[in-house]
């Protein structure tokens, strides 16, 4: 196929809410392909909730000074997946015409566009029984729930993990991968989905519009808790109490609200995790 010399991509010149400052920009050159790299024609492209958050209020945490302007817009978008229609001359796995799936490293966002320029280490070969929508949803929140319970929570078999957000896109993924683990698995989520929870490896299902977790469990019973964003202060409203004492671990994919209270009965604050492993090699475990 013939290259075009430009694209089209949703891109934003400054912050704020992203149902207006989102714009599609035509006329973009195309990259220079690395040795090392691959050029990917999107097929599809999925949308989490980290995209918004940088672009309205959590992008000067992680690009600091450096902010969108008019002349240089910032991409948006980690998941992808689409076909490879370039490869660099040191390219070894990849092939030109194979279908692949990728969440990319920061520095790299942007898949929301026609489009993608990555290194070859990040790009995985798509899994044959996902079409290509399935795929893209896959990557990054597949990726972040593994991290949560391996790197961060350290999880081992026997242990008993507790997943605010059961029902999330991470928090499902969370689920599989402690219950394959060998964990004990406690997630919380609404009426509605309760069933689906228990469905993909949950033992015990906590309805928070019910009941509240900090009631139900018992003192100092669980060895991690895992916060899908869904509950950033749960560290200072009841974590503690329900984390063992001096081995707990507590991680959460939003930023801790100050004040943090001090660690009461040992238990360590792992906190606010931003960064993930987006390697090609991790993906395929994963998946």
């Amino acid at each position: 196929m013939t290259l075009p010399a430009t694209y089209r991509a949703y891109q934003y010149e400054k912050y704020g809410p992203i149902e207006k400052e989102l714009k599609i920009h035509s006329g973009l050159p195309q990259r220079p392909l690395g040795s090392q790299q691959v050029r990917i024609k999107v097929h599809s492209a999925a949308v989490n909730p980290i995209d918004y958050k940088l672009a309205e209020f959590m992008g000067q945490m992680f690009f600091g000074k450096k902010a969108p302007s008019v002349d240089e817009p910032f991409n948006i978008g980690f998941d992808v997946s689409g076909e490879v229609v370039e490869v660099g001359s040191d390219v070894k796995r990849i092939k030109l015409g194979d279908a692949v799936y990728a969440s990319t490293p920061l520095n790299d966002m942007g898949t929301l566009a026609e489009y993608l320029v990555l290194d070859e280490d990040v790009v995985a070969l798509k899994p044959s029984n996902l079409d290509f929508n399935e795929a893209a949803a896959v990557p990054t929140v597949a990726l972040t729930a593994y991290g949560g319970m391996t790197t961060s929570a350290k999880l081992q078999k026997g242990d008993t993990v507790l997943i605010l957000g059961g029902s999330s896109a991470v928090g499902m993924f969370a689920i599989q991968f402690a219950h394959d683990i060998g964990a004990r698995v406690i997630a919380t989520t609404s009426t509605r989905n309760v069933e689906l929870v228990k469905s993909i490896g949950a033992d015990q299902v906590i309805d928070y519009t019910k009941e509240k977790w900090e009631d139900v469990l018992a003192r100092h019973s669980v060895d991690a808790l895992y916060d899908c964003g869904v509950e950033p202060s749960a560290w200072n409203d009841g974590a503690q109490l329900v984390l063992t004492k001096n081995t707990g671990r507590y991680i959460t994919l939003l930023p801790m609200p100050e004040p943090v209270k001090e660690a009461e009965f040992g238990a360590q604050l792992i906190g606010f995790v931003s960064s993930v492993d987006t390697s090609a090699k991790t993906l395929e475990v994963v998946t």
